[in-house]
Formats: structure tokens, sequence, C-alpha cells
């Protein structure tokens, strides 16, 4: 399948774009290393149409995924696109669990976008927090006590929510000690 080619087709709604890239993705017609290829070559509304496709694949088949997925997303974490941002965040959020000892520095960045003035990204970060937080490694650390801050601080309730949810299930996973 020619990424490029696909998403060029002006006669193929977005929609319909982004299944056929994340059905080409599980079928492994398309790689990651493929993806790669393009980051330099796809504008951002592209690209975000590419990871939105990759946040899909992610959600449901999270084993598919690896460290260059970690890797990939995590260079887009700072992008000015919301819509990049919202996707590379939501999918570190799914694939999180399997790369527990590579987290450290997409936690360093993502936090950044904690302070953004989009709920959406905000809700992203939550998103992506609330499912490394449960990670045994990062729910018994002082990671636990940056969340439960950062949750005070949040005005908006859906972002809080995604947070406490997260907190209350690494809670349980430090209590198991």
């Amino acid at each position: 399948m020619n990424i490029v080619s696909l998403l060029d087709d002006k006669s193929i709604k977005p929609v319909e774009k982004r299944k056929e890239i994340a059905e080409s993705i599980r079928k492994k017609l398309i790689t990651i290393k493929e993806i790669q290829k393009l980051k330099n070559a796809l504008d951002d509304k592209k690209m975000a149409l590419v990871l939105e496709a990759m946040e899909d694949v992610s959600s449901k088949n999270p084993e598919i995924s690896n460290k260059d997925w970690l890797k990939f997303t995590q260079e887009f974490i700072a992008s000015k696109s919301n819509n990049i941002k919202r996707e590379a965040s939501r999918i570190i959020g799914n694939t999180a669990h399997l790369f527990p000892n590579d987290l450290d520095a997409v936690i360093k960045d993502i936090m950044k976008n904690t302070k953004d003035e989009g709920t959406v990204i905000r809700w992203s970060c939550a998103y992506a927090f609330a499912r490394i937080i449960q990670i045994p490694k990062y729910a018994d650390s002082k990671f636990f006590d940056v969340l439960t801050e950062l949750c005070v601080k949040e005005k908006e309730n859906g972002v809080k929510n995604q947070l406490l949810n997260g907190l209350k299930k690494a809670k349980k996973l430090r209590g198991n000690k």
C-alpha cells in the first residue's frame, strides 16, 4: 500500500483513509519503518491521520507496537499541531505497559503539555499518565505524588477524572505491597 497516494486521494473520506491505514497496519502491510520514512514528507494534517490510525491499532491491538512506535510517537509530543500531540499521547498511553523501562523521557515530554490551554491536550496527557501510573514501577514512585498534585491543580473534570482513575488503580497496586 502506498500511504502517500491514499492520503492524497481526494475521493476518499478521511475516516476511510484512517480505517484503511489502520487495517493495513494490523495486517502488517504497513510497518512502523515505512511510517517513519514519511515523517518529513507528510504535512501535519496527513501525519495526524496516520497517527489516528496508529492510535486505533494501539488501542485494540497494543501488542503490534514495539519500541520504534514509542520512539516515533515521542517525537510528536512537542508538535505544534494539537491533533498530532493528542494522538501521540494516546498511543503512548495505549502501549506504555509494554515498555515499562523506557518511559522516563516520554513522561518528561508529556509533562510539558499538562500546562497546555487546550483541554483535549491535557486530557490526552492525563490519559497517558493514568495508564503509566498503573505500571508497578511508577505506581510506587514519586510520579504518584506528581500526578496527585497535577490532579489537584486541574480544573477540568474530564482531565481530573482521567488522573483520578489512574491514581485509584495505582493506589491498589501500592496497597498490595
